[in-house]
């Protein structure tokens, strides 16, 4: 009974100092008066403090949601901060092939001077790339058996081509670029992915996070990319105009990894298509990426 009462009289103690009303008073020292008096008690100063602090936070937020100040905080990139980074990156990556094609160019120019120099050693100015396509590469016979041997081999490993993989069905893959598909997922007709109309100038960006273990160039599909995911998938982007990354390159899922064509560079190459294919393998089966990803 004594400890409650001490408890009781302790609270009301308490309340009564936190309601305790202070006078606090500006005396004006010159004329020895009061300019200015109020009362204040603890629990209002603590109530002012609170929604003091509320309200400056509030206006910080605001300044930072709705001024470009909010830019400079790590990991808080806008949109056209972003598109502008990905076009110095392409811009730099063209200006350092030019660069080092120059550089091979005016050494070997220099060796032919100095008589210093093997047949087959030159190497050419411009890029020969696009021209590829005006010269198919044909197959040998030795590689023609190799490729009938393996069909033939793995023909069977594909009765169940669109079948849903259960480790996949709760991954939130990236849609590669924007556009429309023109062509699904047809192993019939031995289409094993689907085609994407591009649209000028748009990014290709990797659907979940991988390491990229092919980065090449041919004659037929462009510029491909192959990326090596967990749950033993692997992504492939073929038709690229233009790609950023390397073999070993370790990429993170909605990261730019190529680019498409600005839509004049039609006539350039044989191998130029107007759309993005992109296929999926799981454990050596193609999938349907339809199934998996919002298009």
């Amino acid at each position: 009974m004594n400890s409650d009462k001490k408890n009781k009289e302790s609270k009301k103690q308490f309340k009564s100092r936190l309601l305790r009303k202070y006078r606090l008073t500006i005396h004006n020292e010159n004329k020895l008066e009061n300019v200015l008096g109020f009362y204040v008690s603890p629990f209002w100063v603590i109530i002012s403090l609170f929604f003091s602090f509320i309200l400056v936070g509030g206006v910080v937020l605001l300044i930072f949601i709705f001024t470009p100040i909010g830019e400079y905080l790590p990991g808080n990139i806008s949109t056209r901060t972003r598109e502008m980074l990905v076009n110095y990156a392409i811009t730099i990556d063209s200006l350092k092939e030019e660069v080092d094609k120059q550089d091979k160019y005016l050494a070997n120019i220099s060796s032919i001077m100095a008589g210093n120099y093997e047949t087959g050693d030159t190497i050419a100015k411009n890029d020969t790339l696009p021209n590829v396509g005006n010269h198919p590469i044909t197959a040998s016979d030795i590689e023609k058996e190799y490729i009938s041997d393996f069909e033939e081999k793995e023909r069977y490993n594909l009765t169940s081509y669109a079948t849903s993989v259960g480790a996949l069905t709760g991954i939130n893959f990236y849609r590669p670029t924007r556009g429309m598909i023109i062509e699904r997922f047809n192993p019939k007709t031995r289409h094993y992915g689907v085609d994407i109309a591009e649209s000028p100038n748009e990014s290709v960006v990797a659907i979940w996070d991988g390491t990229v273990i092919l980065s090449d160039y041919t004659a037929t599909d462009g510029y491909v990319l192959m990326i090596q995911h967990n749950e033993d998938l692997v992504s492939i982007y073929k038709n690229c105009y233009r790609i950023l990354k390397n073999v070993g390159d370790k990429v993170i899922a909605g990261e730019v990894i190529g680019s498409l064509s600005s839509g004049d560079e039609e006539n350039s190459s044989n191998a130029f298509k107007p759309y993005l294919h992109l296929e999926l393998w799981h454990r050596g089966a193609p999938l349907d990426p339809g199934i998996y990803i919002s298009f």
